[in-house]
């Protein structure tokens, strides 16, 4: 495909987002703020904040942006790209504002962060776990959003916000061993429960549930398989354990839980339909990471490691999805609608 066409592919996605976006709904409007709950698929920089190796707040990530801003990718998340479809800005790192920033920041949070996972034991040392992600938010609703709101005000902001939660994928690893399985998918999926019905507590009402990715498709592992740049088929299949059950799982507690209203966002089927049918979304590598471009090794991305030319047209930017393809997955979700469940629109939620 010439780079022409790859521009040209690149042009009509962003034509897309913009038509989509600047023709919703003014009832749009009604959603006042994103809060974000996660690992690093969706962590906008609170593993700066916290000890361990894995920090991104170097070149080349953030490059799209012009600097590093601690998000795991060239560019944007998939929670910045909901962001815009909500017209609200990015919801800022939560351990990154300053007290007088947590007062004034009334239109969301992100509390996410890289290696976290749904169990305390998922990387507890190394990052915001997502039991200690939920106490923050309780510190937002009880201490922060009644100086920035009025005490009356709070219930009514908290009920009408949209809430992004997207984990699990770090679970399925200890001490980088994989450890899925039935009897797994089922232990994490009710730890799972637990947490958003504490979130339902404080008084969260509209969910936007990413599933897992296939992590058995992510460049650490399938290019060191045979042969290489197969997926592992046996990793993804215990990852779908899990996945079937969190569909499940929202139905349930949309019954259980006064109020509880959700969208499932098939992120997995996302990344595994540009996988397989690459060319199809204007993408020439979708096996080999952007950073490092070199195969050899640990495949780590590293301060001002080679990377490539044209992010654009690569599907992982190191095990984490590029820009490029965080954008197609908006579209997917928002304008196709073939992986949000049920299909995202704004008056769902109101």
């Amino acid at each position: 495909m010439s780079t022409n066409n790859h521009l040209n592919h690149s042009l009509i996605l962003t034509v897309l987002l913009l038509i989509a976006f600047a023709t919703k709904s003014e009832q749009s409007k009604q959603i006042p703020a994103l809060y974000v709950f996660g690992d690093s698929l969706v962590d906008s920089g609170n593993n700066h904040y916290v000890p361990g190796e894995d920090l991104q707040n170097f070149f080349p990530y953030g490059i799209d942006f012009g600097t590093p801003t601690g998000r795991c990718t060239n560019g944007k998340t998939v929670a910045d790209f909901l962001a815009i479809y909500l017209g609200l800005p990015f919801a800022p790192a939560y351990l990154g504002l300053s007290s007088k920033g947590k007062r004034v920041i009334t239109t969301g949070i992100n509390y996410a962060s890289a290696g976290s996972g749904i169990l305390p034991d998922t990387n507890n040392k190394t990052s915001f776990i997502m039991d200690e992600q939920i106490r923050g938010f309780e510190r937002t609703v009880k201490g922060i959003l009644p100086k920035g709101l009025g005490e009356e005000a709070v219930e009514k902001h908290v009920s009408e916000s949209l809430f992004l939660v997207s984990s699990g994928v770090n679970d399925h690893f200890k001490n980088r061993t994989f450890r899925g399985s039935r009897k797994f998918a089922s232990y994490l999926i009710n730890e799972f429960k637990i947490r958003l019905q504490i979130l339902h507590s404080l008084g969260a009402r509209k969910f936007f549930v990413n599933n897992v990715p296939p992590a058995g498709c992510f460049p650490s592992i399938s290019l060191h398989s045979k042969p290489i740049g197969k997926c592992s088929e046996k990793m993804n299949k215990r990852i779908s354990f899990y996945n079937k059950k969190l569909l499940i799982l929202l139905h349930e507690l949309q019954t259980q839980l006064p109020g509880f209203t959700f969208v499932h966002s098939d992120l997995n089927k996302s990344i595994m339909e540009i996988r397989q049918n690459p060319h199809k979304y204007g993408i020439v590598e979708a096996t080999k990471p952007c950073c490092p471009r070199s195969i050899n090794g640990d495949l780590a991305c590293r301060p001002y490691s080679d990377f490539c030319a044209n992010r654009n047209t690569y599907l992982f930017f190191d095990d984490h999805p590029t820009e490029r393809a965080n954008q197609i997955y908006a579209i997917k979700c928002f304008i196709d609608h073939s992986i949000c469940t049920p299909r995202i629109n704004i008056r769902h939620f109101l």
